[in-house]
Formats: C-alpha cells, structure tokens, sequence
C-alpha cells in the first residue's frame, strides 16, 4: 500500500444542486407526509368548524322574521248556527327579498278550550261574501290569496275570510284568534289576537 494513501473508504462526491438524483427526492413518500391519522383528525376538526359556520349563520337568518304580521281589523257576519269572520291584516315585508304567500289558515280557540281550525276562502269568494254580508265590509281590503307576491322592504294590507261553527256570542267570548300565512322559502308568520 503506498504511504500517500489515505485509509479511509473514499468519500463520494457532493453532487452540484442541480444534479441531485430524483431517486433521492421522491424514494420515501411516508417520510414527507404527516401521518394520516393526524390528516384525517385535522380534516374532521375543519370540517366541524365549517359547518359550525354554515348552521350558525343559517339560524341567524332564519331566527330573524322576514315579514311582521297584524290583525288590524275583525269582522263579523252572524249566519244562524254559523259565523263568518273577515280578518284584514298588514304585512310588512322588512327582508330583502319577495315574499310569496303559500298559505293562509286560522284557529279559533273557543271559550271552552276546543279549537276550530279553517282555510281562509278564495279571493272570489272573498268579493262574494262581502256583497252578500255587509257587516263585513268593516274589515273590507284587496283579499290575501295565496301565490301572492309581495314584494321587498313594503307593506301589503288584505283581507281573508273565514267561517266557524259557533254564534256571534260565543265567538266573541273566544279565547284566541291566530291567523298563520305560510310562505314559499320563509318561516311561517303567525299573529295571535
């Protein structure tokens, strides 16, 4: 062995950074990634946080009423065992969007606890009934029928008539009175007198 060598293994040279071996950059994928179950447990946090987001925002909306509803007129037409009742009501419309009335339904709450619900008539009906019985004509406005638009940030006053099997008498002596508009893509607007 000559005396000018060096006993050690050689030493491989240090590559030039722009001639490092691919081999050497991709070989161990395991090694570059986080483990997964850490991926997964961030992924199930996050995906918690959004929805959290997305529910809270969601209620936000929905806890808000699109619309105020009153009863601002009630009257009444005695029709023997019968009564018809004309219920006008203003609907502010505060959102910012149209609203569109689905349906429109009351309950009446009698003195003794039973309660008598009934379908507000049709908007024809609704003319009919007001030429008939002219004690109605108190509460007298442009019907509340459904599929009407009314549209945003306005009011809208109408009427809606419904009958119940009860006399003036005992009618009078209810307990309540609530009027519900059911309306396309909003919450149920109710108003209890």
């Amino acid at each position: 062995m000559p005396d000018n060598a060096d006993p050690s293994p050689a030493q491989p040279s240090q590559p030039h950074a722009g001639h490092i071996p691919i081999t050497e950059e991709m070989d161990s994928a395991k090694w570059t990634m986080p483990p997964m179950m850490t991926v997964l447990s961030v992924a199930g946090v996050l995906a918690m946080v959004v929805a959290a987001g997305f529910f809270f925002a969601w209620s936000h909306a929905r806890s808000h009423p699109p619309a105020a509803l009153s009863i601002t007129k009630v009257a009444t037409a005695d029709m023997q065992d019968n009564i018809m009742v004309a219920v006008q009501v203003k609907i502010d419309n505060q959102g910012e969007n149209a609203l569109q009335i689905k349906n429109i339904e009351a309950e009446l709450e009698g003195a003794d606890g039973k309660k008598y619900p009934d379908h507000a008539a049709s908007s024809s009906e609704a003319v009919r009934y007001f030429q008939a019985f002219s004690s109605l004509s108190e509460a007298k406005a442009e019907p509340l029928r459904e599929e009407l638009k009314i549209p945003a940030k306005t009011s809208y006053t109408g009427v809606s008539i419904f009958a119940y099997p009860l006399d003036r008498t005992a009618f009078y002596r209810r307990k309540s009175l609530t009027l519900r508009i059911q309306l396309y893509d909003e919450s149920t607007l109710v108003v209890t007198q």
